[in-house]
């Protein structure tokens, strides 16, 4: 059955999606922390309406609001960070083309931002960890931050981060048309405008952290997403993953400490024996002490695929 919508709704419902087409935002470039203007083309190629926001969270578009994450095929600059543990300034405006205002996000645009990281691959799946949230503080959103500082945030890196090539993902999440999700399309709810940096850490650490897959980290019926949060309060709950702190213990550092210094069963014997029976084991893996925390794969049964003890040694 097709919703009855009234014309009271309808009318409700054009005026919001015609400014959810035209009055938003998107991230013009990044800066040397303390700069008054952003490095030119250090964002990843935008679509032909660059401030059109993504409301369908499945959708790859909210990975970075492009399809061209390959930087070596693009005219987009790697922006160059010196060391890990320092600012990145974030920059944010509207398209001057279909918005007659002179503020970096538009008044109506009232939510929280976050901003990601990645290692760099071609197609930035997966990965991605976040550094920096920021949701109701007082009676002000992060919004509100980006407005009053005329278009910036300011952003730590994390100082354990390992060096080389990500991706940087800053992203504003619009809250003022959450609740009109009537039914399941994608023209209203939520808005994210997210856009994405290549950049280069010359000196850090050695962690990569755990991360996530884009899209996955949000769904539209999150209660940090969906609903009205006109009153919300310090209290609100951020979307996404936690912010990943220096030091943590969700990192590829740790996760190599795991990996190299593990243990395997090495063999059977009677009771009272000294040493187990030589080749009593089914036959390891290349790296017979590797670990399985996958546990709905088949590697769990007996870490190795020959099972069949005839064809084997053992």
């Amino acid at each position: 059955m097709k919703p009855v919508i009234s014309f009271a709704s309808a009318a409700l419902f054009a005026a919001s999606l015609f400014q959810t087409i035209s009055a938003q935002t998107y991230m013009t470039g990044l800066g040397k922390y303390g700069s008054h203007n952003y490095v030119p083309n250090t964002i990843l190629p935008y679509y032909a309406v660059k401030n059109y926001p993504v409301m369908d969270f499945n959708s790859n578009d909210l990975r970075c609001r492009t399809t061209e994450t390959d930087v070596t095929q693009t005219d987009t600059q790697v922006f160059q960070i010196d060391k890990a543990g320092t600012n990145v300034t974030l920059y944010w405006e509207p398209d001057s083309k279909t918005i007659v205002t002179k503020e970096p996000l538009p008044a109506f645009i009232n939510g929280p931002c976050m901003v990601y990281m990645a290692p760099y691959e071609y197609d930035a799946t997966d990965g991605w960890f976040k550094i920096f949230e920021l949701g109701k503080y007082g009676s002000k959103w992060c919004t509100d931050k980006i407005r009053e500082a005329r278009g910036k945030l300011d952003v730590m890196i994390p100082k354990d981060i390992a060096p080389g090539k990500y991706y940087l993902r800053g992203e504003t999440i619009g809250l003022n048309y959450s609740e009109l999700t009537m039914w399941d399309d994608y023209t209203q709810g939520a808005q994210s405008f997210a856009n994405c940096a290549v950049i280069e850490i010359v000196e850090g650490g050695d962690v990569v952290p755990d991360g996530e897959k884009i899209p996955g980290i949000y769904h539209r019926k999150d209660k940090s997403l969906k609903g009205d949060f006109e009153y919300a309060d310090d209290s609100y709950k951020m979307p996404g993953p936690a912010v990943y702190k220096a030091g943590s213990s969700s990192s590829t550092s740790n996760l190599l400490k795991v990996t190299s210094a593990q243990t395997y069963m090495a063999g059977i014997d009677n009771y009272g024996e000294i040493s187990p029976a030589d080749n009593t084991i089914l036959p390891y893996y290349a790296i017979k002490n590797f670990l399985v925390m996958d546990f709905d794969s088949n590697d769990l049964r007996c870490r190795t695929p020959e099972t069949d003890h005839s064809h084997t040694t053992a």
